[in-house]
């Protein structure tokens, strides 16, 4: 795994994220993990027992939760920083070789508390519909998921 250099992140818009006053650079995204991002929202969107809130472009709206990213680019100074201030923080706080430098890991919103990293908020995360969605489905725009931590996509293409 190499570090994302700044020419391969873009800056999506505030609205496709969880937490939309997050700081711009630390909404930053690889770019083809991006755009495998949209095909994978897109195709989400589409499927009509998710029911998901979206506009006439197939875009989330501002009120939709499901899908959205809660973190994505992190570089390797934020990660260690995130472990002084927290070292107990859960897994964000202890991911010594967290992929998020390489900008193609995903933290998506699929349900309960995006932040919490207790088993019982696993546990409510892996039995939503946008979970069971993306187990379905993510392999195919190239997403993959990380061991233990439901929320955890990265981009293996």
């Amino acid at each position: 795994r190499t570090p994302a250099q700044p020419d391969q992140l873009l800056t999506p818009s505030a609205s496709e994220f969880y937490d939309p006053e997050r700081l711009a650079e630390l909404r930053q995204v690889e770019r083809e993990t991006y755009t495998a991002y949209k095909q994978m929202i897109a195709a989400a969107i589409a499927d009509p027992t998710l029911n998901l809130a979206h506009t006439s472009k197939a875009e989330l709206t501002g009120s939709e939760k499901y899908f959205k990213v809660i973190s994505a680019f992190r570089s390797r100074e934020y990660q260690e920083e995130l472990r002084r201030k927290s070292p107990n923080a859960g897994s964000a706080g202890l991911a010594v070789n967290s992929p998020h430098f390489t900008g193609r890991a995903l933290d998506l919103y699929v349900g309960g508390d995006p932040v919490d990293t207790r088993d019982s908020n696993r546990a409510i995360q892996v039995k939503t519909s946008a979970y069971k969605w993306l187990v379905r489905n993510a392999e195919r725009f190239g997403f993959r998921p990380y061991f233990y931590e439901p929320w955890h996509w990265e981009y293996v293409r």
